[in-house]
């Protein structure tokens, strides 16, 4: 058996043993043994095999399946460029803190640095983004090299799901000719490489991580006393909830919320919506200069990553107290203002103040709120804009399900409109890096991870929420081999035909209008209900409400990935509504 094939059969082997489950390929010639050996692996029964053309398709899927398992997927490239395109992928695990091992396949060093085909310096092509990088050597001698690649397995596997900051791993591993096995040995099994470096016994992994990290909530006038002498609770507080994936923190925050009477103003992925205390327009709100210059709280308590609305962004800053709940070593602080890091959500305080008035203040103002938002979006009769996909489609998604939220416009309209409509299901997005790339991706592998050993009678469905742009960007991802298991999806396009959060930023001013189109909203006149159709998806294009919880309805029923179009009104005219809609809330906490 040549080396390289007992390389990849035995890397394989040790990475099943280790409990990795979900494999993503992108074919490519200098990767073929690792091929081969999936695809055995595949027969076997011991893995799902996913196969993907493009390999930004491929590193995202991975993202998507690791986002909600748990468990690191392996992402299989080719040298040269094809490994280069994970790096958007790899680059939203670092920061989002998703177990991902990438695996890609190079060229022998002899033939780096010299012009060889399809060779470039790829060891280190993910830099400071990978928990760990393993440029492997070449396999020559496998009765001895076989302990070296099992223990470096381990370490891999370890590396990216430490228990504190999980996160990308990389492998780089040069393969030299022959890159396919050999006829004699073609069906000969890993186990048959002979001595006690075969493998462990009863399939046991090489190296078993084994150590114990245990970590404890301390109540929060505790967690005060240790930087201020008075270690009393303020009775005015707020707790701001952005993007995390501890789902254990949930309880905690709305235990906390409820025993001090502080307002839960949490972003979609943060999943408070159900908390008691939750406000479901607290970013409206937040972003009315004069309430909050009356309800200035004395301490702000975030966990995980906050960072969607810059009003929110500058009440944290502004606090007298920011107590930050993140566990990273890289904890989220964008606005350089925590006066304390902990790493997980406090206990109740003994010591503290309440006043419950405040609470009050902030609930009457949430109520005030939703009564503004439902009179402007009613007042846009048929005209369908994003703030109204939003809603329609939150409120689509069944008990137990998920909604997968792509970047920019579609991820701030929850945030601000819809968050409480989300009834009973998980919210996520890929929030680490808020990019518009993979989405479709990363949405169909969370799907696939969520809905495996779903009974077939009652199934989870996931929805997806992009805009036009997003969904453009990963057409690939619908580019799927027959016969590959599909989720219960349904991907929702909300089609603007452009950027349409330019629009509603600086960039939108009409002082701007002459430069707009050309160089941020980027109009393409894409067909996108068209394309879906054209990648042989169910497509089905709407342009009202009502015709878009029909056509959800439909989907849902009809099962596997769908498609819906949503075609909003003109990017000015959702513009238009949106600062009606601000406007008509400010007016309504005048009275507050």
């Amino acid at each position: 058996m040549n080396a390289s094939t007992v390389q990849a059969r035995v890397f394989v082997d040790e990475l099943i043993r280790c409990g990795i489950t979900d494999y993503v390929l992108a074919p490519g010639s200098r990767s073929a043994p690792l091929a081969f050996a999936l695809a055995a692996a595949e027969q076997r029964g011991e893995i799902v095999l996913h196969v993907r053309l493009d390999e930004r398709s491929a590193g995202y899927l991975a993202l998507g399946l690791g986002k909600v398992s748990g468990v690191p997927a392996v992402v299989v490239t080719t040298s040269g460029t094809a490994a280069v395109n994970l790096h958007p992928a790899v680059v939203e695990a670092d920061e989002s803190n998703i177990p991902l091992i990438a695996l890609t396949a190079d060229r022998p060093p002899l033939l780096r640095g010299v012009g060889a085909n399809q060779s470039i310096a790829q060891s280190d092509v993910y830099g400071g983004s990978v928990r760990l990088a393993i440029d492997l050597g070449v396999g020559v001698d496998p009765a001895k090299d076989v302990r070296y690649w099992r223990s470096s397995v381990s370490r891999v596997v370890a590396a990216a799901t430490d228990a504190w900051r999980p996160g990308p791993v990389h492998v780089n591993m040069p393969f030299a000719d022959p890159l396919v096995p050999d006829l004699i040995d073609d069906d000969t099994p890993v186990t048959a490489l002979g001595g006690r470096n075969d493998g462990r016994a009863n399939g046991r992994p090489w190296t078993a991580d084994a150590r114990f990290v245990a970590g404890m909530s301390t109540p929060l006038d505790d967690v005060i006393g240790v930087i201020l002498e008075d270690n009393e609770v303020p009775a005015r507080g707020i707790i701001f909830v952005g993007d995390h994936c501890d789902s254990e923190s949930m309880g905690l925050i709305d235990d906390l919320g409820d025993a001090l009477g502080w307002p839960i103003i949490g972003e979609p992925s943060g999943n408070v919506s159900d908390c008691d205390t939750s406000l479901s327009h607290g970013a409206l709100i937040v972003a009315d200069a004069d309430f909050v210059a009356t309800h200035l709280p004395d301490v702000v308590l975030t966990v995980g990553r906050v960072g969607l609305s810059r009003a929110v962004l500058r009440m944290i800053a502004n606090a007298p107290l920011h107590i930050a709940v993140d566990p990273q070593p890289n904890w989220s602080d964008p606005t350089r203002s925590a006066d304390i890091v902990i790493a997980g959500v406090p206990l109740p305080p003994e010591n503290a103040a309440v006043y419950p008035q405040w609470l009050e203040a902030w609930q009457g103002a949430d109520v005030l709120a939703a009564a503004a938002v439902e009179t402007v979006l009613a007042a846009t009769g048929e005209q369908l804009t994003g703030m109204q996909i939003a809603r329609v489609t939150c409120s689509a998604v069944p008990a137990g399900g998920m909604l997968f939220l792509g970047a920019s416009s579609q991820v701030r309209h929850v945030f601000n409109l819809a968050s409480s409509f989300v009834s009973e299901a998980i919210v996520m997005g890929n929030r680490g890096t808020s990019g518009i790339d993979g989405a479709i991706s990363s949405a169909w592998g969370a799907a696939l991870s969520m809905q495996r050993g779903d009974d077939a009678d009652n199934p989870t469905w996931a929805i997806a929420l992009v805009g036009d742009q997003t969904f453009l960007y990963d057409t690939n991802a619908l580019l799927v081999p027959a016969g590959e298991p599909r989720p219960n999806l349904v991907i929702v396009v909300a089609d603007n035909d452009g950027g349409g959060i330019f629009s509603q930023l600086e960039q939108g001013e009409p002082r701007f209008i002459d430069s707009f189109d050309r160089v941020f909203a980027v109009p393409l006149g894409a067909d996108i209900g068209a394309i879906a159709a054209a990648l042989q998806v169910p497509t089905q294009v709407v342009e009202t409400a009502a015709d878009l919880e029909r056509a959800l309805a439909g989907a849902i029923t009809a099962g596997g990935v769908q498609v819906v179009v949503a075609r909003t009104c003109s990017r000015s005219a959702e513009a238009t509504a949106w600062q009606a809609l601000r406007d008509a809330v400010r007016a309504a906490l005048g009275s507050a």
